[in-house]
């Protein structure tokens, strides 16, 4: 069996990489993990460290000339799920998360790198459509009326505070 780096060098590998952190990045469990620092202080160095035991599951695999396991990869995702995260896994998604995980390492292998382009595409389209809900939640909130009705802005509050002085 070929190795990830075997057919276009170290891009296959690289484009394998990529995919398997696009692909742990959509996974609901592990993002709701991640956002609400279910790991603790160190959740986001847990996620990266995800990412490296998932390609590592498959380097050994390819280092023994054996074809990697389904199973045995939706065991190592429940384990790091449930010893790094806390989370314990109801609803299947392991099984979802590491077919495509499947997929993509038999695409890279195969010189075939579309499934990681278009993650990669879809990834950068929510980071884009998440920065600019944010800039308008900003927004939205500095052009927010006060109590009575008027837009507060500094150069009022500066004003008023410049006039109760003068009254002293």
């Amino acid at each position: 069996m070929p190795t990830p780096a075997a057919s276009n060098g170290k891009l296959n590998k690289d484009a394998f990489i990529e995919g398997v952190d696009h692909i742990l990045t959509k996974w609901t469990a592990l993002a709701l993990a991640v956002e609400n620092e279910w790991g603790g202080d160190d959740t986001e160095y847990k996620r990266e460290n995800m990412v490296d035991e998932v390609v590592e599951f498959f380097n050994n695999a390819v280092a023994k000339r054996q074809k990697p396991e389904p199973t045995d990869l939706e065991a190592i995702l429940l384990d790091i799920m449930t010893e790094d995260f806390n989370i314990s896994l109801e609803d299947g998604s392991e099984k979802e998360v590491a077919a495509r995980l499947m997929a993509i390492f038999i695409e890279c292998i195969n010189g075939n790198h579309s499934t990681v382009n278009k993650l990669a595409e879809e990834r950068e389209a929510r980071e884009a459509r998440d920065a600019n809900a944010s800039a308008a939640k900003r927004s939205q909130a500095a052009a927010r009326p006060d109590a009575d009705g008027s837009e507060s802005s500094s150069e009022d509050d500066d004003s008023d505070s410049d006039d109760a002085m003068d009254e002293d």
